[in-house]
């Protein structure tokens, strides 16, 4: 399945917060394994018609987790582990559904400077995704997405789209910037993790240049109130 936005979700209004697959608690290394397990450490996909929270709000069950064990071994030529090839399938679908967030908030938020925040990060974010995509392509990752349609931490979902759009002026922008500092919060961590764990220089040296880009717009972010 290629990459980008996933089949949309069944049901209106944000996924409940209390079902959401919560990774910042989780230790990078193992975090990144979870990765390379596809479903395993994510909420249900949307297209599976698997456990989506219902139209009354309730919370989907957690996902079933599993203990896997931790691999450094060497998966492809060039000296990538197991460790970058998790990170880059989790951080180019973040990139790429976090991209339709802001292309919708550089043209609908109230802020001018919300506005220009996200115009500024949708240009980080692409450039990203080229590198993410040589990394995928290095280790045979390429063309496959673990986590489309799952609901997990930092991911932003088609609900969470619909919600935003829905609404104007200070209510939409106070979503957009919920929705924009949970993924900034959890790239950072993801790429903390890859730089600890990760081995070709090609993959911890982006996560380097994501969590510096990550920390100076959250920065960003807090002087707008966000």
């Amino acid at each position: 399945m290629p990459w980008g936005g996933g089949r949309p979700r069944k049901g209106g209004g944000p996924p409940p917060r209390p079902g959401r697959t919560n990774l910042s608690g989780v230790l990078p290394a193992a975090l990144l394994t979870l990765a390379l397990l596809g479903t395993q450490g994510c909420a249900g996909g949307s297209g599976s018609g698997g456990s989506e929270g219902n139209g009354s709000g309730g919370a989907r069950p957690p996902a079933k987790s599993a203990t896997p064990s931790y691999s450094a071994d060497t998966v492809a030529p060039g000296g990538y582990n197991a460790t970058d090839r998790g990170w880059a399938q989790l951080m180019a679908p973040m990139n790429e559904r976090t991209l339709l967030l802001l292309d919708l908030v550089a043209d609908r938020a109230a802020d001018p400077g919300l506005s220009d925040l996200a115009r500024r990060t949708e240009v980080t974010h692409r450039d990203e995704l080229t590198r993410l995509r040589a990394v995928l392509k290095a280790t045979g990752a390429a063309g496959t997405n673990p986590h489309e349609g799952h609901d997990m931490k930092g991911m932003v979902t088609d609900a969470e789209l619909r919600t935003v759009a829905k609404n104007r002026g200070t209510a939409f922008d106070t979503l957009a910037k919920t929705y924009l500092r949970e993924h900034l919060e959890q790239s950072i961590l993801l790429s903390r993790g890859e730089q600890d764990s990760g081995a070709a220089p090609a993959a911890t040296g982006l996560a380097k240049d994501v969590g510096e880009r990550r920390a100076g717009q959250l920065k960003e972010l807090d002087r707008l109130g966000g």
